[in-house]
């Protein structure tokens, strides 16, 4: 019996160890959510909409604050990168870095990410801060890092877009297009799919960087692509949507939303949500392009819509932070911040995070 109990309790334990495991990894989120960039956050507990810390950092943020692990991981345009306790707003570590940090950190089991307007990556040590490498680049970094297995992508305004090794910051691959890249990319079915700012959407092979297929667009794309349900999702600044079915490469439709395009789209049960220049924030079916209702704020929408439990969370150059309901396009709650949000949410579990120009960050449970 004694042996039967030993090992029994041998398997409880590493039962428990593999639960909590899985239990961590629930709450490290890539800044749209998901590596498909679908704006969905798998959270149990909603956020009510009640105030609980904000952290002053002194410079604009204009990237998605990341959370991972209980942390929040941010930078700022003084080229501060922040690690900030989700629960109590403590900082715990920041470094500087050597330009301003426009987009979205990225993070891994063990580094953060960061890529700099001086045309630097940087890898940092997650629990301290440290210093780990650098990689040079041919152009300010516009639009942040993405960090997937043992590659970090990173695209540059001045044309480039690099895949390079997280170990030690060596160059894996570079793709060149017409004026660079301004948002992250979506990883799916073997692909990764990135737009560039001169009109072309690109779908790129994760081990040479070659492209596979890809399109010219009618305007330029700064919101970044999403994968789902076995189709391609991307915007162009000027309003138009395009959907593409991956298998066979086949445009499914290319519609004009109503106005120019301010954020990346997110994608639920068959939705859409855009944010849109004209303050309004657009539910779209995603089978057809079709325009099923529209949520008006007033002000321009940059900063893109995050889901969770049947909610959208977005905020708006008016100042304010919003918490809808996703199928009527019904206002929950918002709340007042002290500038604009152009910077992209994230959600951990029962709490909203988001910043805003005047370099605040705010936690909402």
């Amino acid at each position: 019996m004694k042996k039967i109990s030993a090992t029994l309790t041998i398997a409880l334990v590493i039962s428990l160890m593999f639960i909590l495991g899985n239990a961590v990894a629930v709450f490290a989120f890539p800044a749209r959510g998901d590596f498909q960039n679908t704006g969905n956050f798998p959270i149990k507990e909603l956020p009510k909409g009640i105030f609980s810390w904000k952290l002053e950092t002194g410079s604009k943020i204009t990237g998605a604050p990341v959370v991972d692990g209980g942390m929040i991981y941010v930078g700022n345009h003084n080229g501060e990168v922040y690690a900030i306790s989700l629960n109590s707003g403590e900082v715990k570590w920041k470094y500087q870095c050597d330009g301003s940090i426009l987009g979205p950190v990225s993070t891994d089991d063990k580094k953060v990410y960061v890529g700099t307007f001086a045309a630097n990556v940087y890898a940092l040590d997650k629990k301290s801060g440290t210093f780990i490498w650098n990689a040079k680049v041919d152009g300010p970094v516009m639009s942040g890092t993405f960090a997937f297995g043992d590659t970090v992508y990173v695209g540059c305004n001045e044309g480039s877009f690099y895949a390079l090794n997280s170990k030690n910051g060596g160059y894996k691959w570079q793709f060149q297009a017409y004026r660079g890249f301004q948002n992250i990319p979506a990883i799916a079915e073997g692909f990764v799919f990135v737009g560039s700012f001169g009109g072309r959407f690109h779908a790129l092979d994760p081990k040479s960087g070659s492209e596979r297929w890809g399109g010219n667009t009618e305007g330029s794309m700064k919101g970044s692509p999403l994968y789902a349900d076995g189709k391609v999702y991307y915007i162009t600044d000027n309003g138009y949507v395009r959907a593409v079915k991956l298998k066979g490469v086949v445009p499914q439709w290319h519609k004009y939303v109503g106005a120019p395009l301010g954020s990346s789209p997110a994608y639920v049960r068959g939705t859409l949500y855009i944010g849109g220049q004209d303050g309004k924030l657009y539910a779209v079916n995603a089978d057809k392009g079709d325009v099923v209702w529209n949520y008006e704020v007033g002000s321009p929408i940059n900063s893109s819509p995050v889901y969770a439990g049947g909610v959208l969370f977005f905020g708006s150059n008016d100042g304010y932070f919003y918490a809808i309901d996703s199928n009527r396009g019904d206002l929950l709650w918002k709340y007042e911040a002290d500038s604009d949000i152009v910077a992209d949410p994230s959600l951990g579990e029962g709490a909203v995070v988001f910043a805003t120009m005047r370099g605040t960050l705010y936690v909402i449970k």
